[in-house]
């Protein structure tokens, strides 16, 4: 047995005599039967050799298990702290944050057993950009302008001559060349009008009969450029006056031309209303006092809408068979001078 420990000893294996020595006494010590006799035998050099060379192949078993299951531990021992050292050199792992755990629905008890669970507001959508609009290059159109004023003006017949002069108008187109030229317009006609007003009576008169003189003469131009002019003309242009007259008022543009209405015969007078024929009729009856044009007509106009209906119907009778007496006129008028 002995033997057998040097040989493994000789090899390498790492075991001492003394260890060799402990398995022996270890191996004698588990077994039943040897461990009462080698106590025995251990005391006396005489009785150990015979002991043990009676029982050679029994403990040279017991030893070599022995040595298996030594060795056996000693690996796992090694095996175990190589494993524990590396796990120590090993970096610690980072913690994982854990998610936290969703929430749960919140159930809303009702009055009775069933239970409904509340409703989560919806989420609101990203808008998403919209996208951009490609400019689109149109073509203009060409404008058309709406009749306006100036087209007033064109039909009004501006160049029409006028019918009479005055007094004061022939004194000014003669003074107004004796006023210094370097003051204003109208500072040079408020130096005419001073000197208007510093004449004598006699020294007017002298200008108020050239005036006359020069009215006969306008009359008779004006007769004449009147005759060539067709009448469908004239009340288009008398029209085009009264729109002309209502834009300066409602622009406050001062002037009086060509706003004066133009006078032809052969125009047909329009039917006149039943206020109209009551009017004419009032007017110097002395119903109302004479207070005046304007102050005059609005009373007048009181009296009438205080008229009773069976009044009313004198005049408008008459509105009547005037409105018959203008279609007839109307009629034979476009005849004549329509194309």
């Amino acid at each position: 047995m002995l033997a057998v420990g040097r040989s493994r000893l000789a090899a390498g294996s790492g075991l001492s005599l003394p260890k060799l020595s402990a398995l022996v006494a270890r191996a004698i010590a588990r077994s039943g039967p040897l461990s009462s006799g080698a106590a025995n035998a251990i005391n006396s050099q005489a009785t150990f050799a015979p002991f043990m060379k009676a029982n050679l192949p029994l403990l040279t078993s017991l030893v070599l298990r022995e040595y298996a299951t030594a060795t056996k531990k000693t690996t796992t021992t090694t095996t175990t702290k190589k494993t524990t050292a590396a796990k120590k050199k090993a970096p610690a792992k980072k913690p994982t944050t854990k998610k936290p755990a969703a929430k749960r629905r919140t159930v809303a008890k009702k009055s009775g057993t069933r239970r409904t669970a509340t409703k989560k507001k919806p989420v609101a959508k990203k808008k998403k950009a919209a996208p951009k609009k490609k400019k689109v290059v149109r073509k203009k159109k060409a404008v058309v302008k709406k009749p306006g004023i100036q087209i007033q003006y064109d039909k009004a017949l501006g160049d029409a001559p006028p019918r009479k002069t005055t007094s004061y108008s022939l004194f000014f187109i003669e003074a107004l060349p004796t006023v210094d030229s370097s003051l204003k317009g109208s500072e040079r006609a408020k130096k005419v009008a001073e000197k208007w007003r510093g004449l004598s009576e006699a020294e007017k008169k002298v200008w108020s009969d050239r005036a006359a003189e020069e009215s006969i003469k306008k009359k008779a131009a004006y007769a004449q450029w009147l005759a060539k002019q067709n009448p469908l003309d004239i009340e288009a242009a008398n029209h085009a006056r009264n729109r002309i007259r209502g834009y300066r008022e409602k622009k406050g543009i001062k002037g009086s031309n060509p706003v004066s209405k133009i006078k032809d015969d052969r125009l047909v007078k329009r039917p006149r209303t039943a206020w109209v024929y009551f009017m004419q009729e009032k007017y110097h009856s002395g119903l109302v006092e004479d207070v005046g044009p304007k102050l005059k007509m609005a009373k007048l106009a009181e009296v009438w809408k205080a008229t009773s209906p069976a009044e009313k119907k004198k005049y408008q009778d008459l509105c009547a068979k005037d409105i018959i007496r203008y279609k007839a006129e109307r009629a034979e008028f476009l005849k004549k001078y329509q194309h």
